[in-house]
C-alpha cells in the first residue's frame, strides 16, 4: 500500500478544535493536505487553508507527528485569520469546533484514536 504524506493544522480556540468535512469520505478531518513538490510544510497549510476555508495561517509551531497503515500526518498548531468559508469547489463542505467531549459526528480514525488524545494529554483540548 502507498504511504501518502500530509500535513494537517490543529487550529483550537477555547478549548474546541477545527474539523472539516470532507464529503467523499463522509468524515471530518483535521484541515490541511498533500505535500505537493517543492512545497515546505508551511506553504502547504497555507495554501490548503486558504483553498479549503479561505483563512490565512498564522503562529504555525510543529506539534507531532502521526501514523497508520498508510498515511503519515505531521501536525501543527496554529491560529487562522479570517473567517471560514468554505470554498464549493473544493473536497470539504462543512467544519466545525469540537470539544474533548464531542459526540454525533464522524471524525477520521487517526484524529479519533491519536490527536485528539495527544491533544487532551497536552492540556490543550
Amino acid at each position: 500500500m502507498k504511504q501518502i504524506n500530509k500535513v494537517g493544522l490543529l487550529c483550537i480556540e477555547d478549548g474546541k478544535l477545527l474539523v472539516v468535512h470532507k464529503g467523499n469520505i463522509g468524515l471530518y478531518i483535521t484541515p490541511g493536505g498533500k505535500i505537493e513538490p517543492s512545497e515546505s510544510d508551511e506553504q502547504c497549510l497555507e495554501r490548503e487553508i486558504q483553498e479549503e476555508i479561505g483563512c490565512k495561517v498564522r503562529n504555525v509551531e510543529y506539534f507531532d507527528t502521526f501514523r497508520n497503515d498508510s498515511l503519515v500526518q505531521r501536525c501543527y498548531l496554529g491560529n487562522i485569520d479570517g473567517s471560514v468559508h468554505i470554498n464549493p469547489h473544493d473536497t470539504i463542505d462543512d467544519y466545525c469546533w469540537i470539544g474533548r467531549d464531542y459526540q454525533d459526528i464522524s471524525v477520521a480514525p487517526m484524529l479519533r484514536d491519536q490527536i485528539i488524545p495527544a491533544l487532551i494529554k497536552r492540556g490543550l483540548m
